[in-house]
């Protein structure tokens, strides 16, 4: 290091791809952010979601995109990052700023800074606390606690302490509607919404937890602890949510002026997971650890609750909320309540059927119209008592409804049912997606172990053949495969398998043989010696009862002769290009996999300037065509001739046999279809014509 050069730390900061340099630079320097930021310098990692960060490696800070959404929410759990901060211009942090660089200030193990407009449609406190289990800085057996404690403490710190409302007196009807469209005037409002609001947490000794929960607003001065029991409804909602606060932590402190409330838990550290838990630095270790950060439960799920009645909307709110489901959305008539389906898709929909603008009835006719939404379980609500309306609204599309007044047990009880039958479906439904998707890729995996036609073109030109092509599966995966052994400059090997079955099982097979093909050098190896070494590899691999059949053949073009053998595959035919003339070769012997000892037999035939061979599966003669009969023998050789005498030496026989078998079978095969052609050509060449060769 040069003389006189000072060491600076570097901190790895992820950012949100939205945000523009400029906003970074201006935020990171701030010294309402970080207090001495030329002490320290900064490497920016950009990216567009969360998962595009690397989750081993640390980061200092992750700056969130201006207006957040749940999408950016979930790097509290996903990204290896302590503090967590929203970029907008209104930022200003006051008397809570810095929020970091600060030796005086306590570390803090989460820290997470939003303006009010963000928090106050996001799921914070449920995601904060989520966080907290994963760091393994509170055990699972008081983490509902913890959130019940923090969701109370979070709502009044944004609605009377950035938003200033004032909640206090006779809450009737029309107060709610006031204080309904107050709220959203305030949230769009520079001066309110655009405030921050911070939340941190950190281990303290004794295992004890602390989370801090930090407003901009007036400060709330409580009361006496024994008076606040006596709180009657006429006084401050707030005020009332402190009994249950303070039920549930060990102690309540109330910090700036009464801007900051203080919460601290005991911990069980006997209960909580190893931070590797959550972001393991091996690589290996990072492979084998579950993912599933967010266990889906009902108690997890969105649930809208639309009603026109503000006091109806909070008792099924505070009934839920009770047993634990947080992630509530609201709608106050039917139009309110469409828009609210399409911007959170929710889990579960309450629905009032009398609503102004449009009813319940028209809401779930529109949402089982639409089929992004149609599977939304829906539970109406009504006073109704004539039967005409209630069966009229299981007609338009509710799935449960429930009687006004409502009791909490059976709401509760409804709930959880319809949720717990909606999160199975989903969770089968991700199932066979995921499964989809893991066999439309063995699927390519599969197809790809066979040559591709620009490959198996370009090794026909070299040895002055016409070859081609095709394979189809019967399912999603299948267990025939061929390919193309290049040995020297005149001789070229083919082989065609098909195992026994098809699906999974024959495809795994699949990958077993190619694997074996390709790791052993056959290039003296005589077509018996070959098939006699793959069948005491495939009888020791394959379990009992599976099998394969198997042709190797070569192809010399210097000698003209065709040497093969085969282990019980469909019998190959030769046949000559110009006349169409062809005859069925002996496919005989034992298949691969049966008796670890078996003999095969090289036979041998001519192959000269006019000859053709011609592979396939037992698809192509076991399949029942259009007329109720198979391809037979007969008629193979029939189509071959007729093919060969209509389009000349030129055509691709291969692909021309399969179109005509294509369209007299079935559109959905029972069982895998391969066919190949190698047909002597005059093409350009690498090797010389070898008749034209001097001796």
């Amino acid at each position: 290091m040069p003389a006189g050069s000072v060491s600076r730390p570097q901190h790895a900061i992820a950012v949100a791809h939205s945000l523009s340099q400029d906003d970074v630079d201006q935020l990171v320097c701030n010294p309402n952010f970080w207090k001495q930021p030329n002490e320290a310098s900064f490497n920016f990692i950009s990216g567009q979601t969360p998962e595009d960060f690397p989750n081993q490696k640390q980061f200092s800070f992750c700056l969130l995109p201006y207006r957040v959404g749940r999408d950016w929410l979930g790097a509290l759990t996903r990204l290896n990052c302590n503090t967590f901060v929203e970029c907008f211009d209104e930022l200003d942090l006051g008397d809570l700023a810095p929020l970091s660089g600060d030796p005086a200030r306590p570390k803090h193990d989460l820290q997470v800074c939003l303006s009010t407009s963000s928090a106050y449609h996001l799921p914070v406190a449920r995601k904060f606390v989520t966080s907290l289990r994963h760091r393994a800085l509170i055990g699972d057996n008081i983490a509902a606690t913890v959130e019940m404690a923090v969701q109370e403490a979070f709502a009044n710190s944004l609605i009377h302490g950035n938003l200033e409302l004032e909640a206090s007196g006779h809450l009737s009807m029309d107060r709610f509607k006031e204080l309904g469209q107050e709220t959203e005037r305030r949230l769009a409002s520079r001066q309110y919404g655009g405030r921050a609001i911070v939340l941190t947490a950190r281990q303290h000794k004794r295992q004890k937890l602390v989370i801090t929960i930090s407003d901009q607003g007036a400060g709330f001065t409580p009361p006496d602890e024994i008076d606040t029991a006596d709180i009657s409804r006429n006084d401050s909602t707030f005020g009332r949510g402190l009994p249950l606060i303070r039920g549930l932590c060990e102690s309540v402190k109330f910090l700036r002026d009464g801007r900051t409330i203080e919460l601290t838990f005991e911990n069980d550290q006997n209960s909580l997971l190893s931070r590797q838990h959550m972001f393991p630095t091996d690589p290996e270790q990072l492979l084998a650890s579950p993912h599933d950060t967010e266990r889906r439960i009902p108690q997890n799920a969105t649930i809208l609750i639309a009603d026109d009645t503000m006091l109806s909307r909070e008792i099924i709110a505070s009934y839920l909320r009770v047993d634990g489901f947080t992630n509530l959305i609201f709608a106050r008539d039917g139009e309110e309540a469409l828009a609210q389906i399409k911007a959170h898709n929710p889990d579960l929909i309450i629905l009032d059927i009398i609503m102004p603008k449009l009813d319940g009835y028209e809401v779930c006719k529109a949402v089982r119209a639409d089929p992004a939404y149609a599977k939304i379980p829906i539970i109406a609500q009504t006073a109704l008592e004539e039967d005409e309306g209630r069966t009229r609204i299981f007609n338009d599309g509710a799935t449960d409804l429930i009687l006004k007044p409502l009791n909490k047990a059976e709401l509760i009880a409804r709930t959880k049912i319809h949720l717990e039958n909606r999160l199975l479906v989903q969770q089968l439904q991700a199932y066979q997606e995921r499964t989809q998707s893991e066999l439309e890729i063995a699927r390519d995996m599969q197809e790809n172990l066979n040559p591709a036609p620009e490959y198996y073109r370009g090794v026909g030109m070299d040895y002055g053949m016409r070859i081609s092509a095709t394979f189809q599966m019967s399912s999603e995966l299948g267990g025939d495969m061929w390919g193309l052994v290049p040995i020297d400059a005149h001789r070229l090997g083919v082989f065609i398998v098909d195992f026994a079955g098809h699906g999974l099982g024959a495809a795994l097979n699949t990958f077993r043989l190619h694997s074996l093909i390709w790791s052993e050098q056959i290039e003296n190896l005589s077509p018996d010696a070959y098939l006699q070494m793959l069948n005491r590899h495939l009888k020791g691999l394959l379990p009992v009862g599976q099998f394969a059949t198997m042709l190797y053949g070569i192809i010399d073009r210097q000698k003209n002769v065709f040497s093969y053998a085969s282990a019980a595959c469909t019998a190959p035919v030769l046949g000559n290009s110009v006349t169409g003339q062809a005859r069925y070769l002996d496919g005989s012997g034992v298949p691969l996999g049966v008796i670890k000892n078996a003999r095969y037999e090289t036979r041998e035939v001519p192959f000269d300037k006019d000859s053709f061979l011609l592979l396939y599966s037992d698809a192509l003669i076991e399949t029942t065509l259009d007329d109720g009969q198979f391809l037979t023998e007969e008629r193979l050789l029939s189509m071959l001739e007729e093919t060969v005498c209509e389009g000349g030496s030129d055509i691709y026989l291969a692909a021309q046999i399969a179109d005509q078998f294509m369209d007299r079978a079935p559109a959905k095969l029972d069982d895998d279809f391969t066919i190949v052609s190698l047909q002597s050509a005059r093409v350009p060449a690498a090797m010389p014509d070898p008749e034209n060769q001097d001796t």
